[in-house]
C-alpha cells in the first residue's frame, strides 16, 4: 500500500477547527464579563433591598433563591417554602 501524505484538506479543516476555537474562546470570555456585571449588579440590589438575601440554587437549576421574611422563593419555577 502506498504511502499518502496528508491532504490539503485536513490543513483547512485544522485551520477551521481552531477558527471555531478561537471564536469559541471570545464568546466565552464575553460571557463571563456579561455573568460578572449581572452578579454585581445582583448584589447591589440585595444590599439596597430590605430584608432581601440570596440563597443557594434552586433544585429547578434555573434560578437561586430569594430568602425574604423566613421563606425561600424562587423567581423562575415558583418554588416557595418557610424556614
Amino acid at each position: 500500500m502506498p504511502y499518502r501524505g496528508r491532504s490539503i484538506g485536513a490543513g483547512r479543516h485544522r485551520l477551521r477547527v481552531q477558527q471555531r476555537i478561537d471564536t469559541l474562546e471570545s464568546e466565552l470570555e464575553t460571557t463571563k464579563e456579561h455573568v460578572q456585571r449581572l452578579e454585581n449588579t445582583l448584589q447591589a440590589v440585595v444590599r439596597n433591598a430590605d430584608d432581601v438575601s440570596i440563597g443557594g440554587p434552586c433544585s429547578c437549576g434555573e434560578s437561586f433563591l430569594f430568602v425574604r421574611e423566613r421563606e425561600l422563593y424562587c423567581p423562575q419555577c415558583g418554588y416557595q417554602r418557610t424556614m
